[in-house]
């Protein structure tokens, strides 16, 4: 699904012949196994899959919606806790895509909220 939901989010002339490293998602997805708290997970996708730069485009877009559907799939509103403007947590996953670990700012941003 992570994978698809890069796949919709890139434009026509975003694509690379540089491979995604999928496995790096698969990681992120393994380690929110151990989550029990819907916003936690949401928070650790965000920032993980932002941070982890696995696909050659479109990382930051991801996870936003996967956050996103993280947080509706369980009954949280994602549109509330994770809006179309967000200012504040586009500044985290920059951060994020720069190789930092943002995960509990994001979490407490969302948290917040």
């Amino acid at each position: 699904m992570v994978v698809a939901i890069n796949a919709a989010v890139r434009h026509d002339d975003e694509w690379f012949d540089e491979d995604d490293e999928v496995h790096r998602v698969e990681k992120i997805l393994g380690d929110l196994q151990m989550e029990s708290d819907p916003l936690s997970a949401a928070a650790l996708a965000t920032g993980r899959i932002a941070r982890s730069q696995a696909f050659t485009e479109g990382n930051k877009r991801t996870a936003l919606l996967v956050g996103r559907w993280i947080l509706d799939r369980n009954g949280l509103n994602g549109s509330l806790i994770i809006p179309d403007d967000d200012f504040d947590l586009a500044m985290l996953l920059l951060e994020a895509a720069r190789g930092k670990d943002v995960t509990g700012q994001v979490l407490s941003l969302f948290q917040s909220r």
